[in-house]
């Protein structure tokens, strides 16, 4: 079925009462943001007039009654009612734990959209499984290959090319966390081994390093850029996470990056997120080096250095979009004419 039109849905039916649920969870490797934005959406979707619900997904379960009406509820049983009519905002790792995944499953199987999805959710939890759907939609990246043995770290970085410095990444992980700089072969077997001790199936990503004195974090609302922050490089490191102490500021992109950036959420079903990448040399003419997609971006130094208020205008533009995401949200947004 091809979604309606914005201006012809709007037109044939009243939205009703808007009614959202913020799905969190305390991070102990980030014990300030989530929560954080999670609350500041709260905030401003009350003054907006929306019915919201906040719930940890540490113990969060979701059921249906007998009379067929689905609840969601909190670890101490308090309760909320769900329907096609409710928007899930997920600022959760869902994907830590099968049970969590499950919940957002058994949300959009009743049609209830969630922000973002679990397809979304395991695409950019795992920086392998991210790059190769990149891969697909032949969206520049550094290159990078998995190293799946400690033993064949040097395998991979002859193939790599065989240049230092590189990049050797945890396959999950944010905040610059699990992210280290090699410059020697001892370093990198060094890092590898350590890497394997501590998790023995978990593989690691080898990455060519890319000259930057900053990146740049894009938010993609709803199939479109919102804006974008310039981090610079942290003094004596070699990451940009805000963090780590970068002081982003306002960034204003190319219409070639902003295409990109639109693409690569795109490749992902984001629905909001937050899109890293290293600019090339030459902006206009040549491609961006995605580096990560975030599927719960932090709104603290972007709202900060921008000036924009994303919590804010991600529930109105949600809000607008309402009816029309019950369609099946991810395919109208994108091919939106509006």
């Amino acid at each position: 079925m091809k979604a309606p039109k914005f201006k012809e849905f709007i037109a044939e039916e009243k939205l009703k009462p808007y009614r959202y649920v913020m799905i969190w969870y305390d991070d102990p490797e980030d014990p300030d943001e989530p929560e954080k934005t999670a609350d500041k959406i709260i905030e401003e979707g009350k003054k907006l007039g929306c019915t919201g619900f906040k719930v940890n997904i540490d113990g969060a379960y979701s059921d249906i009654t007998e009379n067929g009406i689905r609840f969601i509820y909190d670890k101490e049983g308090k309760s909320f009612r769900v329907d096609e009519n409710t928007l899930v905002f997920v600022r959760a790792p869902v994907t830590r734990r099968k049970s969590w995944s499950d919940l957002l499953t058994q949300l959009e199987r009743e049609n209830i959209c969630c922000v973002n999805n679990r397809h979304c959710m395991e695409s950019t939890s795992d920086k392998y499984r991210t790059s190769l759907i990149l891969a697909e939609e032949e969206l520049n990246q550094p290159k990078s290959i998995l190293i799946h043995h400690q033993d064949k770290a040097l395998d991979a970085f002859d193939r790599l090319g065989a240049k230092f410095p590189v990049i050797i990444k945890t396959l999950t992980g944010s905040l610059g966390i699990g992210v280290v700089k090699i410059e020697s072969e001892e370093s990198l077997n060094a890092t590898t081994q350590l890497m394997h001790k501590l998790d023995n199936d978990m593989g690691v990503l080898l990455q060519e390093m890319i000259p930057a004195t900053y990146d740049v974090r894009v938010q993609v609302v709803a199939g479109k850029v919102h804006g974008a922050i310039k981090r610079p490089i942290v003094k004596k490191d070699f990451r940009s996470n805000v963090s780590l102490g970068s002081v982003p500021v306002s960034h204003t992109l190319t219409k070639l990056e902003e295409k990109q950036c639109i693409q690569a959420a795109k490749a992902v079903d984001g629905l909001w997120v937050g899109v890293d990448f290293i600019p090339a040399k030459d902006r206009h003419k040549d491609l961006p080096y995605f580096i990560e997609i975030n599927s719960t971006p932090g709104t603290k130094g972007y709202a900060k250095a921008t000036g924009m208020n994303i919590c804010k205008d991600v529930i109105k533009i949600f809000m607008d979009r309402a009816y029309w995401l019950k369609e099946r949200p991810f395919e109208s947004i994108y091919s939106l004419d509006n």
